[in-house]
């Protein structure tokens, strides 16, 4: 999987940092609202060492229950990658799903997302195996201080890994 590809998951996995209440609060929408910017490591299927990548995006919110992200990312000066999110908040279930766009193996499910506290917890399904398997966890961590980190650890070689680690900025 491209590097650029787990920062779109990461990318999506923010926008959707949304509250368990039976709407999206509003105060907490605003955290991902705007533009960001940030950097951080990605670590591919094919090689031995994380890479430095830098992203860009912007969120908006079309409805209560509802987050939109787009942007891009770069890792290197010639790799760059469109990525996105469309994440909804169920008030019946209180759990958040969507989908991301970015990874070079196409479109991606986000399920299940648990939020506590500040952290967004979200099962992350790709449409084909990465590192082994199509399953991983998305962590999104957002105090509401205009910055969050965006962490997806998977299962690489029988053992638990951070495979993307990436921290976001209020532009």
């Amino acid at each position: 999987m491209s590097n650029l590809g787990l920062i779109g998951a990461l990318a999506v996995a923010f926008v959707s940092a949304l509250p368990a209440a039976a709407s999206a609060d509003a105060a907490y929408f605003d955290r991902f609202s705007g533009a960001f910017s940030g950097s951080g490591t990605v670590q591919r299927e094919q090689d031995t060492s994380p890479r430095r990548v830098s992203c860009s995006m912007n969120g908006a919110t079309p409805s209560a229950n509802r987050l939109r992200m787009s942007g891009a990312c770069r890792a290197a000066i010639i790799v760059r990658r469109e990525i996105g999110a469309d994440i909804r908040f169920d008030p019946a279930t209180k759990r958040f799903s969507g989908s991301y766009t970015g990874s070079s193996r196409g479109p991606a499910q986000l399920r299940n997302g648990r939020l506590r506290g500040d952290t967004l917890t979200l099962d992350l399904v790709y449409p084909t195996p990465v590192h082994g398997d199509r399953n991983a966890v998305m962590t999104i961590r957002n105090a509401g201080n205009g910055r969050f980190t965006l962490t997806v650890t998977d299962r690489v070689d029988g053992q638990s890994r951070t495979t993307s680690n990436v921290t976001l900025s209020r532009s």
